[in-house]
C-alpha cells in the first residue's frame, strides 16, 4: 500500500499569512500536535503545538515567525512501512505526503497508519496471542514457523522488539488459534520462554466434553 492512499482528505493546512493563534485552533480542532505550513501548494514545514504556544504575539503572520526547520514527509510512491517509521521517528501526529517537486498532496493521520498497520498484520483475525522473550542470538523465526506448522497453527503477524531492561527480544505472535496451550507445551519444550499469553483455553467442561466424545468414539 502506497502513501498517497492513505492520505486522509481532512487534515487542515495554513499558510504564511496565518498567525499562530489560527494555527492552535486547528490543531485543538482536529487534535492534533502538529500541523503542515503550505506556501503556494509547496511544503513548507510542519508546526510543533509546544513551538507555538511558546511564542509570546500569537497574532503575528507566520511569515514574521522564525519557524523550526521540522520537514518530515514522504514521496507518494514511499511503501506504507517508510510512512510508519517516520511518524515513529520523528512521533508525528500526521505525515506529510509530498511529489517529487516537494509539492503538498496531503497527509496521513496516526490513525490511518494503525488500521492499516492491523490490516498487515492480522490483528482483525481471531486468534490468540503469544509473548516470547529470546536472546537475540538465539531468535530463529524459520525454527518457530516449523513448531507452529507442527501443531497446525498458523502465525498471521510477528513483532519484535528490543527491550533495553533485560537486553533480550520480545517477540509477538498474533496466530489463527484461539486455543495456544498445545503450542505453549511444545514451545516450552524447545526451551522457550513464555513472557505472556492471550488465548482462550478450553475450560474444565469442554475438556469433559471433549474425553466423553473420545471415549465413544472408541467404544464404537
Amino acid at each position: 500500500m502506497l502513501a498517497t492512499e492513505l492520505i486522509s482528505p481532512i487534515i487542515p493546512v495554513v499558510n504564511e499569512l496565518d498567525s499562530p493563534a489560527r494555527a492552535l485552533r486547528l490543531m485543538n480542532e482536529y487534535h492534533l500536535s502538529q500541523l503542515p505550513l503550505v506556501e503556494e501548494d509547496q511544503y513548507v514545514c510542519l508546526l510543533e503545538e509546544n513551538g507555538l504556544l511558546d511564542l509570546d504575539d500569537q497574532e503575528i503572520l507566520l511569515k514574521n515567525v522564525d519557524l523550526p526547520y521540522l520537514k518530515p514527509a514522504v514521496k507518494a510512491n514511499a511503501h506504507f512501512f517508510e510512512a510508519l517509521k517516520l511518524a515513529g521517528d520523528f512521533k508525528l501526529s500526521v505525515v506529510p505526503v509530498v511529489d517529487e517537486g516537494g509539492h503538498y498532496l496531503g497527509a496521513i493521520t496516526q490513525e490511518n497508519l494503525l488500521f492499516t498497520l492491523a490490516h498487515f498484520n492480522g490483528v482483525h483475525e481471531t486468534g490468540g496471542i503469544l509473548v516470547l522473550q529470546i536472546d537475540q542470538n538465539d531468535f530463529m523465526l524459520s525454527e518457530i514457523s516449523r513448531l507452529a506448522e507442527s501443531e497446525d497453527i498458523r502465525i498471521h503477524g510477528v513483532y519484535t522488539f528490543n527491550n533495553p531492561v533485560t537486553r533480550k527480544l520480545q517477540v509477538i505472535l498474533k496466530t489463527n488459534r484461539q486455543d495456544l496451550s498445545t503450542f505453549i507445551a511444545t514451545l516450552e519444550r524447545f526451551h522457550y520462554t513464555i513472557e505472556y499469553r492471550f488465548d482462550e483455553p478450553p475450560s474444565g467442561d469442554d475438556i469433559r466434553r471433549n474425553y466423553d466424545l473420545l471415549m465413544n468414539y472408541l467404544n464404537m
